[in-house]
């Protein structure tokens, strides 16, 4: 009997302390919705203290995605860069996403940050050069950096391996009807060096490693980097550039980037190098770039960007034999304004949380 009436409160124990576990979760739960219903509710305050401006030449395809995730917030859509000054004025913005050129000119940006009511500016494209100045405590200006980082990159390997196995040159011959065969070297164990490790330059490493190509690369502080066999800091881009057969250039455009690709990174690339651009045309020097051109260092140039856009129809560069250009499309993808604005509407999700933006760009380093 002894036994079983301790058999018996140790049950009871048991019990208690599994019922006082159940409670405890109960009561954990309880908080955590309380906890969403306050996060829920803070939300639709925040909602109802901000005026969103977007600008886009087609608003229709970009309408059902924000009615269908802020159904109370104040949006306006811009698609007339001539009434931007009126719709600052009427509407007060206090966020604005805009995507460059489409259709407000890079040269109103800084007009649109500058607003007395604006708080954040999110740039639809990597690139802030053409935002101006401004004070990050009291603006905060955010890119689209790695949203559309994988097109890029599959845009660029895809043109380094028709340049390696000499497409530009079969173009040609086809419109001459000259059928002439030549050998081409295969990617292993060959210096691949990209210029701007950040999120596209990293995609970019991702797919050379996996062509089995040796990847060195530039970043602002060299630190270990996936799939890069030798990272430098931006102060010994010549080092890297020695040797390097293939060269792609994905760094942003600051003071400190603009004519880096001069004369003398092109005499540090290996002869007959395949030379891709697609960050910003004047990262690179054109006429230093036509020189290297002519004297056969760069065997093929594919450019994506340019000092002018569009490309002058008298530009050198349209007519030379071994450039290949392209109107500035390498991440012009389909629907990729829509990605941009899913990207835009995950930080809008922070922004009314209350939480840390992604993507903010120091004013001072340009990215």
């Amino acid at each position: 009997m002894g036994r079983l009436a301790g058999l018996r409160k140790s049950c009871k124990r048991c019990s208690a302390f599994f019922l006082s576990i159940h409670a405890f979760r109960i009561r954990i739960s309880r908080l955590a919705f309380q906890d969403k219903i306050v996060a829920w509710e803070k939300m639709k305050t925040m909602e109802h203290d901000h005026r969103v401006l977007i600008t886009n030449d087609n608003p229709e395809k970009l309408m059902p995605l924000f009615k269908e995730r802020y159904p109370d917030l104040a949006i306006r859509f811009l698609s007339d860069a001539d009434t931007l000054d009126a719709t600052l004025a009427e509407f007060n913005p206090t966020v604005i996403f805009a995507y460059p050129g489409e259709p407000v000119p890079k040269s109103k940006f800084p007009v649109m940050i500058n607003y007395p009511s604006v708080q954040w500016i999110s740039n639809s494209g990597a690139g802030v050069e053409h935002m101006g100045q401004w004070n990050p405590k009291e603006k905060i200006v955010t890119n689209a950096s790695g949203v559309n980082a994988p097109f890029l990159a599959q845009y660029t390997i895809a043109a380094h391996m028709s340049a390696n196995i000499g497409m530009p040159l079969y173009a040609r011959q086809q419109r001459q009807k000259l059928w002439r065969m030549e050998e081409w070297q295969p990617f292993d164990d060959r210096r691949f060096c990209i210029i701007g490790l950040g999120n596209i330059g990293q995609a970019v490493a991702g797919y050379a490693k996996a062509l089995n190509l040796r990847v060195v690369g530039t970043r602002g502080t060299a630190r270990p980097t996936p799939n890069v066999d030798e990272v430098y800091d931006s102060d010994n881009i010549m080092r890297a550039l020695t040797g390097a057969e293939f060269v792609s250039v994905h760094t942003a455009l600051t003071p400190e980037t603009k004519g880096m690709i001069s004369d003398d990174a092109f005499a540090a690339m290996a002869d007959g190098a395949i030379f891709l651009n697609a960050s910003r045309g004047a990262v690179v020097d054109e006429d230093a770039l036509l020189r290297a051109l002519d004297s056969g260092k760069v065997k093929t140039a594919i450019l994506d960007v340019f000092q002018q856009e569009p490309l002058p129809k008298d530009h050198p560069l349209w007519e030379h034999e071994n450039v290949i250009v392209t109107p500035h499309m390498a991440d012009s993808v389909k629907d990729w304004h829509v990605n941009n604005a899913r990207a835009f509407c995950d930080n809008l999700d922070r922004w009314l949380a209350g939480d840390q933006l992604q993507n903010i760009v120091d004013p001072k380093k340009g990215y």
